[in-house]
Protein backbone atom coordinates (compact mmCIF):
# COMPACT_ATOMS: atom_id res chain seq x y z
CA UNK A 1 0.00 0.00 0.00
CA UNK A 2 1.70 3.57 -1.20
CA UNK A 3 0.84 6.62 0.97
CA UNK A 4 -1.48 9.71 -0.69
CA UNK A 5 0.61 12.83 -1.59
CA UNK A 6 -0.33 14.67 1.14
CA UNK A 7 0.51 11.63 3.92
CA UNK A 8 3.73 11.63 2.19
CA UNK A 9 4.26 15.01 2.54
CA UNK A 10 3.56 14.62 6.57
CA UNK A 11 6.37 12.09 6.88
CA UNK A 12 9.16 14.24 5.46
CA UNK A 13 7.95 17.73 6.76
CA UNK A 14 10.90 18.12 9.17
CA UNK A 15 13.55 17.60 6.76
CA UNK A 16 15.96 20.04 6.10
CA UNK A 17 16.45 22.01 2.60
CA UNK A 18 18.87 19.94 2.14
CA UNK A 19 17.11 16.93 2.95
CA UNK A 20 14.41 17.58 1.01
CA UNK A 21 16.58 18.16 -2.39
CA UNK A 22 17.80 14.68 -1.46
CA UNK A 23 14.61 13.34 -1.72
CA UNK A 24 13.48 14.80 -4.64
CA UNK A 25 16.64 13.81 -6.04
CA UNK A 26 16.02 10.05 -4.84
CA UNK A 27 12.27 9.92 -6.51
CA UNK A 28 13.51 11.40 -9.86
CA UNK A 29 16.17 8.13 -10.27
CA UNK A 30 13.17 6.14 -9.01
CA UNK A 31 10.50 7.53 -11.55
CA UNK A 32 13.58 7.00 -14.03
CA UNK A 33 13.91 3.18 -13.03
CA UNK A 34 10.12 2.61 -13.05
CA UNK A 35 9.69 4.38 -16.56
CA UNK A 36 11.88 1.47 -18.08
CA UNK A 37 9.38 -0.76 -16.57
CA UNK A 38 6.56 1.02 -16.78
CA UNK A 39 6.69 2.03 -20.40
CA UNK A 40 7.37 -2.01 -21.36
CA UNK A 41 3.92 -3.01 -22.96
CA UNK A 42 4.73 -6.20 -23.14
CA UNK A 43 5.03 -6.17 -19.11
CA UNK A 44 7.36 -9.44 -18.57
CA UNK A 45 9.36 -7.71 -16.30
CA UNK A 46 8.68 -9.83 -12.49
CA UNK A 47 7.98 -6.21 -11.20
CA UNK A 48 4.35 -6.41 -12.70
CA UNK A 49 3.29 -9.44 -10.27
CA UNK A 50 4.06 -7.15 -7.22
CA UNK A 51 1.22 -5.10 -5.86
CA UNK A 52 0.93 -2.14 -6.65
CA UNK A 53 2.35 -2.46 -10.42
CA UNK A 54 4.69 -0.26 -11.90
CA UNK A 55 2.30 1.92 -13.59
CA UNK A 56 0.61 2.74 -9.91
CA UNK A 57 4.23 3.16 -8.50
CA UNK A 58 4.82 5.63 -11.19
CA UNK A 59 1.40 7.63 -11.10
CA UNK A 60 1.94 7.62 -7.28
CA UNK A 61 5.65 8.95 -7.43
CA UNK A 62 4.88 11.49 -9.78
CA UNK A 63 2.13 12.81 -6.96
CA UNK A 64 4.63 12.91 -4.97
CA UNK A 65 7.38 14.44 -6.50
CA UNK A 66 4.35 17.28 -7.07
CA UNK A 67 3.83 17.73 -3.54
CA UNK A 68 7.26 17.30 -2.82
CA UNK A 69 8.20 19.95 -5.08
CA UNK A 70 5.00 22.48 -4.04
CA UNK A 71 6.30 21.65 -0.61
CA UNK A 72 10.09 22.71 -1.71
CA UNK A 73 9.00 25.60 -3.17
CA UNK A 74 6.97 27.01 -0.06
CA UNK A 75 10.11 26.25 2.18
CA UNK A 76 12.22 27.76 -0.06
CA UNK A 77 10.23 31.34 -0.23
CA UNK A 78 9.53 31.34 3.74
CA UNK A 79 13.44 30.63 4.03
CA UNK A 80 15.74 31.82 1.90
CA UNK A 81 13.18 34.49 0.32
CA UNK A 82 11.69 35.88 3.31
CA UNK A 83 14.12 34.96 5.78
CA UNK A 84 11.50 33.09 8.58
CA UNK A 85 12.20 30.40 10.51
CA UNK A 86 9.52 27.59 11.20
CA UNK A 87 6.46 28.59 13.13
CA UNK A 88 7.18 25.53 15.62
CA UNK A 89 10.73 26.48 16.07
Amino acid sequence: MMLGPVNYIDEIKDYSFEELIKEREELEGYLKELEEVAFDKDKKDPSWKICPQPDVQYQMNLEYLAELCRFIKEKYSKEFVWGEEDEEE
